[in-house]
């Protein structure tokens, strides 16, 4: 298939591949970004951190090819997904192969693209395969078969031992093709990332680390917890006795829309912001509310409260951050942060009903417009307490 990969139309949406432990859910194609070339391995390998938003080890990568509609023109790249490349059992591979076919078909594949990272493989020499080539061709033998049986083709399949300038690339069929890779940073796709402000990571355990528990910060934060819990207690029984229970959660989803400003305008907020934020999202209503934040044109900003907030708190309150920010994550298509998130919510409460559900939808490949009913709820919670949401005019396309 020698062929440009183009973006996907706009409604083509992002599925997501069941969650294991060696798995990541795939990652949405981005339509405003550069095309790829399906004959251009270099440009290929280095728009790889790029598009699962880290630099992948010892990892399985696959390029979901689709046809567009007629079978005329150009194929589009519908979705990018990561899974180690050793998984547990003698029947890891196979049950590998699995996931990627059944997630081909959700997606309406027509072709696949692989490319195998594995810092223990020996580069071909003089036409002769190096290490673990024998290990890379019964992979791709048993991802072929796999695909096949649904009518998707196998199209190339590379290996590197690491992604990065300078490196050499080969394919796993033919050791007599070989190259040397570009740099990644100067891929059209990072360059198209950086110009959005978009940071790639250096691994999966950097993106881990946007979330992880910031025993700093909790220490920091603990005692505003405490007292801003204090307070809110007393103006809700206040609000209870004078009958103003919907005033008193307006004054807090507007404390909420207060810090998120003061986020997007200064970049970070103080402790007693952080814990006024989490006592505000104990109520129900409000938590329900700020859903609609992902579809708003602060839903960076609110992001990044949310991450903020998921290092510097424990348990139930931890788990509603992060349930908001996997939400803003899976709402954009990146299903990997998303699927990190989750789980961190679910570490923290295994029975948040919302995070459940969220990770359920996405292990099961349900689509970025079908969860953004949320916030379309959370606008209508909001608008019942008189505070207006505008939803950006992309969230009004299915």
């Amino acid at each position: 298939m020698t062929t440009a990969i183009e973006p996907t139309p706009a409604d083509d949406e992002f599925a997501g591949m069941p969650v294991e432990s060696s798995a990541d859910p795939a990652r949405r194609a981005n339509p405003d970004r550069p095309a790829l070339r399906a004959d251009d391995p270099r440009e290929c390998i280095a728009a790889v951190p790029a598009l699962l938003g880290f630099v992948p080890r010892r990892s399985l990568v696959v390029y979901l090819l689709r046809q567009p509609a007629g079978g005329t023109g150009p194929a589009s790249l519908s979705a990018v997904a990561r899974h180690d490349l050793e998984p547990p059992g003698r029947g890891g591979w196979a049950r590998l192969a699995t996931h990627l076919t059944a997630l081909c078909v959700r997606e309406d594949t027509a072709a696949v693209l692989a490319l195998i990272v594995d810092d223990r493989a020996g580069a071909p020499h003089a036409g002769k395969p190096g290490m673990r080539a024998g290990r890379h061709r019964h992979l791709m033998r048993t991802l072929e078969r796999a695909l096949a049986a649904e009518h998707v083709m196998l199209d190339e399949v590379w290996a590197v031992r690491e992604i990065a300038a300078g490196q050499p690339w080969w394919a796993v069929e033919d050791p007599a093709v070989t190259g040397v890779q570009s740099d990644p940073a100067a891929s059209p796709i990072a360059l198209a990332e950086a110009v959005d402000g978009y940071r790639i990571k250096a691994s999966r355990e950097d993106l881990e680390s946007l979330v992880a528990v910031d025993d700093r910060l909790c220490e920091q934060v603990r005692p505003e917890v405490d007292r801003a819990g204090i307070l809110a207690g007393q103006r809700f029984r206040t609000a209870i006795f004078r009958d103003e229970l919907d005033r008193y959660r307006r004054t807090l989803l507007n404390r909420v829309l207060d810090r998120v400003a003061t986020l997007a305008a200064a970049g970070t907020v103080d402790a007693r912001a952080l814990a006024e934020t989490t006592v505000a999202l104990r109520d129900p209503t409000v938590r329900d509310a700020v859903f609609a934040l992902a579809g708003g044109h602060r839903a960076e900003a609110a992001a990044r409260l949310w991450a903020q907030l998921c290092r510097a708190l424990t348990g139930s309150d931890r788990a509603e951050a992060a349930t908001l920010f996997g939400y803003s994550a899976y709402t954009r298509g990146d299903g990997v942060l998303a699927g990190i998130a989750l789980r961190a919510a679910l570490d923290a409460d295994p029975d948040h009903t919302i995070a459940r559900l969220l990770d359920t939808a996405l292990g099961t490949g349900m689509p970025p417009h079908e969860i953004r009913k949320l916030a379309y709820s959370g606008r209508a919670k909001a608008a019942e307490l008189g505070v207006e949401f505008d939803l950006r005019a992309d969230w009004l396309q299915p």
